[in-house]
């Protein structure tokens, strides 16, 4: 069992509500209820998340285009950025998961990490309200903003494969996941992504926006290499 203090002194925020933490910290292999484990939680952060980092690019930088803005905003809160900031955070060493996950390890997956940042944001957003939730995010979150705003983007595949397919072809990518495989709280997801009706990458991922942006990176490299 985590000691939630010092959970606390990590993240740097103390929750009124204790059990909003350990649900934020629960990954679904651990407990039979799925409504038990953080995932309503991560979907609730990943929109909080969404909010304040588009609010904070607006009030700071209002020259850049709002089509830039989209873009940085994607780098900052993509599965890199955030399992970054959780692995910083050392996360994984209080993330409650079943047996057998705890033996593979999957608390260090970075889909798993991200997932668990996003839960405790939304759980900070439920135990305080939006305005902590916005420190939350704004202590942890700016330094990466700043960076990718005022130094270049961390590269999003799936935006450049949309900007070169319209360039190209006139019509945006679509995805399709085409195989699920393992047990249901680990499955790994293999993805193709077509562009007008033909397939031009495939990728795998432990989340379904893992598989598809490694689909993504197969597809751009083709159609950079190739011209087609």
């Amino acid at each position: 069992m985590f000691d939630e203090k010092e959970v606390e002194n990590q993240i740097k925020y103390t929750f009124k509500n204790k059990n909003l933490l350990k649900r934020a910290l629960t990954h679904r292999s651990s407990v039979k209820d799925k409504k038990l484990s953080n995932e309503r939680l991560e979907f609730l952060g990943d929109a909080v998340l969404e909010l304040v980092v588009t609010e904070f690019l607006i009030n700071n930088y209002p020259t850049i285009d709002e089509g830039k803005l989209s873009k940085i905003r994607a780098a900052s809160v993509n599965t890199q950025a955030l399992s970054k900031i959780a692995r910083k955070l050392n996360l994984s060493k209080y993330i409650i998961v079943g047996k057998s996950e705890k033996k593979e390890g999957i608390v260090n997956n970075d889909s798993i990490l991200e997932d668990t940042f996003e839960a405790i944001v939304g759980a900070i957003y439920l135990d305080r309200g939006l305005e902590k939730a916005r420190k939350f995010i704004e202590l942890h979150l700016v330094d990466t903003i700043k960076t990718i705003a005022e130094k270049g983007i961390i590269f999003d595949y799936k935006t450049h494969l949309q900007e070169l397919t319209q360039k190209m072809f006139g019509c945006l990518p679509t995805y399709e996941i085409v195989k699920e495989e393992g047990q249901e709280h680990n499955k790994t997801f293999y993805c193709d992504v077509f562009v007008d009706n033909v397939k031009y990458g495939s990728g795998t991922g432990k989340s379904k926006k893992e598989a598809e942006k490694n689909a993504a990176k197969e597809a751009v490299e083709k159609l950079e290499k190739n011209g087609v």
